[in-house]
């Protein structure tokens, strides 16, 4: 099956595919945007962006209490829930981290990679980048995201959907 991709600005250049995808040629669909246990491995799940994307794998597959583990601070469990259902699409991954690290807090700006089908023509994935800064502290076991991460991730698609309207 041929698909295309059309991509939107800000790529990486790692061609392989182990890890996430960072360059638009690596999304061979929109489903290699879910992140995976083998992603966080081949990043280092005690690095402050394999804090970023174990919270992001939890709020794709649903997981409640991994998002709620994901924060420094108390999340209820009706928040991560909303946080969940918030997530559009499901089909996206931060990608291309830009790590600031201190001893105990760390600054992760990363692009946030979307992907999805393009309506009547399904060999076709539109992928688009949003920049997103997203704090983290050093908490037990290890790095963990600010409570607001979730809300400076939903802030930059509500000003990416008014810059487009």
């Amino acid at each position: 099956m041929l698909s295309v991709v059309l991509a939107a600005e800000g790529c990486g250049i790692d061609e392989s595919r182990n890890g996430p995808p960072f360059h638009p040629g690596n999304v061979q669909s929109p489903r290699s945007l879910l992140v995976t246990r083998s992603d966080i491995e081949g990043i280092g799940a005690s690095t402050p962006y394999g804090a970023v994307l174990r919270w992001w794998r939890a709020l794709q597959r649903g997981d409640v209490k991994g998002v709620q583990r994901s924060y420094a601070g108390h999340v209820s469990a009706s928040t991560a829930r909303h946080q969940i259902h918030t997530l559009q699409p499901r089909t996206s991954q931060p990608v291309t981290p830009e790590t600031d690290a201190g001893h105990s807090r760390a600054t992760v700006d990363v692009l946030v990679r979307s992907a999805v089908r393009l309506g009547d023509l399904p060999t076709v994935v539109n992928v688009t980048d949003l920049p997103v800064s997203l704090d983290l502290v050093r908490g037990h076991p290890g790095w963990k995201l600010r409570t607001n991460s979730f809300g400076r991730y939903h802030r930059a698609v509500l000003d990416e959907l008014a810059q487009q309207g």
